[in-house]
């Protein structure tokens, strides 16, 4: 177990809140403060290396970013709305208080598509009418990750989405909306958006044009896959070991499932970085690209999950690039999973080999 908190003594959730506020305002005294985008993607783990996060469970991690606060001091404790997930209590406290509202003060105009916390929208929750603070475009999935059959709150409006890859698919409608929004911005006053698709949460629907690929690819067999923990905490010591052969069949498939929708991910990040040059803002904006959580694919005979507090659950990749950033910097440690690999490639690609970025 690692319970040692990132370098500086801040969990990568509260360090990205700080670099970005930082980021934000490095510009303040110029003509325009520089544009930050966050793509916060859902359960995409880091086997070696990356950041801690506050918590392995979506909604108290989410809560963290959004607010800059631990757990224990925002009061989200697990992701239901009875655990303070998007409650009347959260909207009260900490919501009122999360980073866009000081974004927007500073005129900045701010979008968000995706899901934002898991019991959003739901009727005790306050329903699809309410709109958190400082977000002047939202786009807000309501409930946990789905691709398809899905509700969206769009600027308070109840949306309803069926199964039609064109028009449906919610990893690319977030990135399509985004797009829309650089069209429609003010070019006079920097801007913040942030992109929460689904991937790599379950239920893994893969775009139709990836559900055949790593046909060959298995959840790697190294370090502590299926050891037994009978020198480990009592949460290690539950699982049986060794893992049956249907556990086994069943974790590959959804390691290979979880790749796939990681490559519309990877599709969202080279538009988004192609858009950015081509309206001439990619020189003066940082993408921020992470996770809200890890996840286990069978250390120490785990098959699939979180919520433990262990490396491979609380261990995020975090990648940027921007102005003022040395290009292929590695600070920390290395991001090792395939989605991190993807998307450093492409920050890299999109750039055309004269651009910055920084994986930690």
């Amino acid at each position: 177990m690692r319970g040692a908190p990132a370098r500086g003594g801040l969990p990568s959730a509260l360090a990205l809140l700080a670099v970005l506020l930082t980021c934000c305002v490095r510009c303040a005294g110029s003509a325009r403060a520089s544009n930050v985008v966050l793509v916060l993607v859902d359960d995409q783990d880091v086997q070696l290396g990356g950041m801690f996060t506050v918590t392995p469970l979506c909604c108290p991690s989410r809560s963290s970013i959004l607010s800059g606060r631990y757990p224990h001091n925002h009061g989200v404790r697990n992701n239901s709305l009875s655990g303070n997930c998007s409650s009347l209590l959260w909207q009260k406290g900490p919501e009122s208080g999360a980073f866009p509202v000081y974004l927007n003060k500073l005129g900045y105009q701010t979008f968000f598509a995706g899901k934002y916390l898991n019991q959003y929208g739901g009727k005790d929750a306050g329903g699809v009418a309410h709109i958190p603070p400082g977000w002047d475009q939202w786009n807000a999935l309501v409930g946990n990750s789905q691709y398809y059959n899905y509700t969206l709150s769009v600027n308070g409006k109840e949306e309803k989405h069926g199964d039609n890859y064109e028009k449906d698919y919610l990893t690319d409608l977030i990135l399509n909306r985004s797009l829309h929004f650089l069209d429609d911005r003010s070019p006079q006053h920097p801007f913040f958006i942030m992109l929460s698709p689904p991937a790599p949460h379950s239920p893994w629907t893969a775009a139709p044009q990836y559900g055949k690929e790593f046909s060959n690819v298995k959840a790697p067999r190294d370090g502590s896959f299926d050891k037994p923990g009978k020198d480990k905490h009592w949460l290690l010591r539950q699982p049986p070991n060794p893992m049956s052969n249907s556990s086994l069949v069943y974790l590959d498939d959804a390691y290979r499932r979880r790749w796939q929708t990681l490559l519309s991910v990877d599709d969202m990040v080279e538009k988004l970085v192609k858009k950015l040059e081509s309206v001439k803002e990619l020189n003066d904006t940082y993408i921020f690209y992470t996770s809200d959580n890890g996840y286990h694919t069978g250390q120490f005979s785990l098959p699939i999950d979180k919520r433990q507090l262990y490396d491979f659950d609380i261990r995020v990749p975090l990648l940027v690039r921007g102005p003022g950033i040395k290009p292929n910097q590695t600070l920390i440690a290395n991001a090792n999973t395939a989605g991190a690999k993807f998307t450093k490639n492409r920050l890299a690609d999109g750039l055309n080999g004269t651009g910055s970025e920084v994986l930690l």
